[in-house]
């Protein structure tokens, strides 16, 4: 079960020394799940790897080098209700960075695949001839549709329906972004963006989240109530934060901070993976 969160800003009007894409994520997961730090495939992706048996070469957000992003926030479901035997979800953020299709092309072809997953959101991003088109496909409603640009967030809840910490994180993203979101104020902008999302502070009572986590023990959903997650007792919370900025001149940055294996609650080590690159494909 994967907890997340996604905030992202596409840029309607690019000009010199902004951003035309900023994101901010949140990977929420059991501790002892093996994951590889964010690096560079062989295939030109650049993100974290899921590393568990059977959904090898997974992820839930990457960059590919032509500036593809993608990212899958997973469905919070009562308990119970999680089928065991369905596809990964994983390959379907890496399936979309390495095809040629648009996302919403290739949300049309997932819906109409009849491929069983347990519940999910993609989002995909994608370089268009001044800034970004962004697409989400939210897998219970069967729904896809293009995101107007602008400010967003994602969390594991309906798009219509979120919950309390998707409505606060949106709203700090937002103060940020536009505080600090010229190139110029990089450091500051970077170091916002992953003090944000260490907000330990819960969000509870949380109707949507109550009825999303039936069967569960409520000890377990307040917890979950919170932008960083820490269910230490179950071995459960935010485990990596990962920031993508790019910007007028379409050089990707991205930054990564996660918990070192084996992970030990009581002294974390943190490995920080960070890259800058141009875009290919694009010689402006």
């Amino acid at each position: 079960m994967i907890m997340c969160l996604l905030f992202m800003y596409v840029n309607p009007s690019i000009n010199e020394g902004s951003y035309k894409l900023v994101l901010v994520n949140n990977r929420d997961e059991t501790y002892d799940r093996p994951t590889k730090p964010a690096h560079f495939w062989s295939t030109k992706v650049l993100g974290g790897m899921d590393n568990e048996k059977g959904r090898e070469g997974g992820t839930w957000l990457g960059v590919e080098e032509r500036g593809k992003v993608a990212c899958l926030l997973n469905i919070f479901q009562p308990k119970d209700s999680f089928f065991r035997n369905c596809a990964g979800r994983g390959f379907l953020v890496v399936d979309f960075l390495l095809g040629t299709e648009s996302g919403l092309d290739y949300m049309e072809n997932i819906f109409k695949s009849g491929t069983l997953y347990n519940p999910f959101h993609l989002v995909t991003i994608e370089p268009n001839s001044t800034s970004y088109d962004a697409a989400v496909y939210s897998s219970q409603q069967k729904v896809w549709k293009a995101l107007e640009p602008g400010f967003h967030g994602f969390g594991n809840c309906p798009v219509d329906k979120p919950f309390k910490k998707v409505v606060k994180g949106e709203k700090h993203f937002k103060g940020i972004v536009e505080k600090y979101g010229k190139i110029e104020d990089e450091e500051l902008l970077i170091n916002e963006l992953f003090s944000m999302m260490q907000d330990q502070e819960e969000n509870f009572p949380d109707q949507q989240l109550l009825e999303q986590g039936k069967g569960h023990p409520t000890s377990f959903i307040k917890g979950l109530s919170s932008i960083w997650v820490s269910c230490a007792s179950v071995r459960y919370g935010t485990r990596t934060t990962t920031v993508i900025l790019v910007d007028h001149k379409d050089r990707i940055f991205y930054k990564e901070r996660t918990m070192k294996e084996p992970v030990d609650t009581e002294n974390t080590e943190w490995q920080i993976s960070e890259y800058s690159f141009k875009r290919k494909g694009n010689d402006s």
